[in-house]
């Protein structure tokens, strides 16, 4: 009898110890480190029309990363003259999938047919549990 209630003892102590220890996953953290002209790899959070956008943000996913989106949107009445489309950036990376710790370090065009003035920037990370983390910053365009 000693031998089964102290069986039936150790039974609950290993499923009360398995499902306390469940944890929950983190979101990712996000971390601009530079966001500017591609040229000078600079943080003034200002590109030039028709080079490039550096981009320079650190990334740490407790549950890894399964994507990383980025998006670069203009601000206010960007294109509402003239009736043609406006231009923008809508990227999905998935070359960062499964690691947990990265810097994500890229340069994005801007093209000759973006409007000058003062664009949004969204940085999203998307973990392989699916929490999602953003990041913004303001950016100017200028010619």
């Amino acid at each position: 009898m000693k031998t089964r209630v102290f069986l039936i003892a150790i039974a609950i102590t290993t499923v009360l110890f398995f499902t306390s220890c469940e944890k929950e996953v983190e979101m990712p953290v996000i971390t601009i480190l530079e966001l500017g002209d591609g040229d000078s790899h600079g943080n003034d959070h200002t590109a030039k029309i028709g080079s490039d956008i550096h981009i320079e943000v650190e990334i740490v996913a407790e549950g890894k990363i399964d994507k990383v989106q980025v998006r670069l949107h203009p601000e206010g009445e960007h294109g509402e003259e003239g009736g043609h489309e406006e231009w923008e950036i809508d990227t999905t990376y998935t070359k960062f999938y499964g690691l947990k710790n990265t810097i994500f370090h890229e340069h994005l065009d801007i093209a000759l047919e973006a409007e000058p003035g003062e664009y949004h920037f969204d940085f999203v990370v998307t973990d392989m549990e699916g929490n999602q983390s953003s990041a913004e910053a303001d950016v100017l365009l200028v010619k």
